[in-house]
């Protein structure tokens, strides 16, 4: 059974995070963790009244579980109603290093107008330190079936196994199409790049893939071209171990495509992540 972590802020851009991922596995067995991080400045300016904040919480996700069970009464899944006052990152590397969870999928943004704090900070936080898969949904995105997953990659890696298989058995499950994009700046790809693009070409054998250049200043810019003709229903990047200098430029790409993104975006951790062993 999948472990799935739904963050929520209670806002509508919260829920239609959720709602994308209990359309996504809809047939499979899940254990969903509805998750209200309650840390926040007003909670360490009046931590007195922290029974008050928990309790309130409480019953807003019971709230929540009831619209859930109305809108989809799914047999298939359950839940877990979880107030904490931890910050959200602290959640997610606790989550991780206890090997509780498989999966988060969270919104980009969260609530407007000052009632909340905006997700979309939070959401590229948890993108840079999760050590899980994170599927980040953009605001009003709709669920749709799977048809065209975009995975980008620069080739310049030993790609895992656990890396590949996680893309190639969510194709195959939806019948996707995987489109392995290499964002070009002018330059030729070495002996190491070459290979690695061969390695990727015979693991996706018996999967629909294909590979492409786009010639554009950025990574952002060539998905952004990329998806004028392909109509990309999923974004996959890996999160390489760097150096401070790399790790720095990955942090501004993750920051654009975070806060522009126009589908949904899946970034994989470069540690080997199986919660089951």
């Amino acid at each position: 059974m999948k472990r799935i972590l739904l963050p929520t802020d209670f806002s509508e851009n919260a829920y239609n995070a959720i709602s994308y991922a209990l359309h996504f596995f809809k047939d499979e067995k899940c254990h969903f963790i509805l998750l209200n991080t309650l840390y926040n400045s007003d909670y360490i300016i009046y931590s007195s009244l922290n029974t008050l904040y928990e309790e309130n919480s409480l019953k807003k996700l019971e709230k929540l579980k009831k619209r859930i069970d109305k809108e989809f009464s799914n047999p298939n899944h359950k839940f877990e109603l979880v107030s904490t006052f931890n910050m959200l990152y602290q959640e997610i590397e606790e989550r991780v290093k206890n090997k509780e969870i498989d999966l988060v999928i969270m919104g980009t943004n969260g609530a407007s107008g000052g009632e909340e704090l905006l997700f979309g900070t939070h959401t590229v936080h948890a993108i840079q330190i999760a050590k899980c898969p994170l599927l980040a949904i953009p605001s009003n995105y709709r669920y749709k079936e799977l048809e065209n997953i975009l995975f980008t990659t620069k080739y310049e890696i030993d790609f895992a196994e656990y890396q590949m298989s996680f893309i190639k058995n969510l194709a195959d499950k939806k019948n996707a199409k995987i489109h392995v994009m290499h964002a070009n700046f002018g330059i030729r790809l070495n002996e190491k790049q070459l290979q690695s693009k061969k390695d990727l070409d015979n693991f996706f054998a018996e999967t629909p893939h294909d590979f492409n250049s786009v010639y554009k200043d950025s990574v952002p810019e060539a998905i952004e071209e990329f998806n004028k003709e392909n109509k990309i229903d999923l974004l996959i990047m890996i999160k390489h171990r760097r150096s401070f200098i790399e790790k720095i430029l990955f942090s501004s790409i993750i920051n654009e495509i975070g806060f522009n993104a126009k589908f949904p975006f899946l970034v994989l951790p470069s540690e080997s992540y199986d919660p089951e062993n």
